[in-house]
């Protein structure tokens, strides 16, 4: 097996340019036959995983956080397997695979894992794996990543300098042969249950079901957000009476001008959005076996 291993230099504050000789080393170690680049961002990295593949590369492995996979799964999109290195942030598309975030495990896995065959989720032709969050989330998300200090603390420190200001927003979501209208706190569309560093969204999602759950969070009291907000991070924030739980294989989305999303931790516009889940589109070495994810 031929692995080609890609390095985010930048991921988790340039820890992965300091741990690129100690990645090769391990590699090394495992006898493992590998080429190995640091990523060159955005179009970049789907260019370096389509030559990876015309020198017959079997593995693609994203060495970096969420936003490196979702680089490296675009570039994919299906045609071979993927390897996971979580050297990021939140890494919460490895934590749903069961990759341990110990280095040396991780490179051991790489070997020794699992095969598993993954559902996507799809917006305009672009591939995401975790979870796609609107209103409040996108917001709070872009706050944190003006911050100087990230990972699950920072999230949390986001989410309280969001609240002062955030306003509610209109719309109208389409799930299948459902409907809901009213104003939102914030959408999570997820495809795994993890994201923000470990916070279950939707604690019900499963990656191989080909199905979103999907978190409505009506217009709440900024107050009340904060006493249930905790409760995210073991997914019993669906005791409150203003948290909404639908499952669909579809969403469509039309929203007020300003309403934002983040894929995968990317900001993008959500006044109209559809969101498509592709079952079972993308191999990917895993942990063990994966029921919850």
């Amino acid at each position: 097996m031929k692995y080609h291993v890609l390095v985010n230099p930048i991921a988790n504050k340039g820890r992965g340019e300091k741990l690129f000789p100690e990645i090769k080393s391990l590699l090394e170690k495992e006898n493992i036959n590998f080429d190995i680049e640091f990523t060159l961002g955005g179009e970049g990295t789907l260019k370096q995983v389509e030559k990876a593949l015309d020198k017959g590369a079997d593995i693609v492995v994203a060495a970096g956080g969420d936003g490196t996979v979702n680089e490296v799964v675009n570039g994919l999109r299906g045609r071979a397997k993927l390897g996971i290195l979580p050297i990021g942030r939140g890494n919460d598309v490895a934590r749903s695979l069961k990759i341990p975030k110990n280095l040396k495990e991780a490179v051991k896995l790489l070997k020794k894992g699992k095969n598993f065959k993954m559902d996507l989720g799809m917006i305009d032709g672009r591939y995401f794996v975790g979870v796609t969050g609107l209103g409040f989330d996108a917001e709070a998300n872009l706050t944190a990543n003006r911050l100087k200090f990230r990972g699950p603390l920072g999230y949390v420190a986001s989410v309280f300098l969001t609240l002062k200001n955030y306003k509610p927003k209109k719309c109208n979501i389409y799930m299948d042969d459902k409907v809901w209208s009213g104003e939102i706190t914030l959408v999570a569309i997820g495809n795994t249950r993890n994201y923000a560093g470990g916070m279950k969204i939707t604690p019900s999602a499963r990656l191989n079901d080909g199905l979103f759950d999907i978190c409505i969070v009506e217009k709440i009291h900024p107050l009340e957000l904060v006493l249930y907000f905790p409760l995210i991070y073991f997914g019993k924030h669906t005791i409150n009476p203003h948290v909404k739980m639908y499952r669909a294989k579809e969403v469509k989305i039309e929203g007020e001008k300003d309403l934002m999303a983040t894929m995968d931790g990317e900001l993008i516009p959500a006044e109209k959005l559809v969101v498509k889940n592709i079952p079972n589109i993308q191999d990917v070495i895993c942990g063990g076996v994966i029921e919850l994810c």
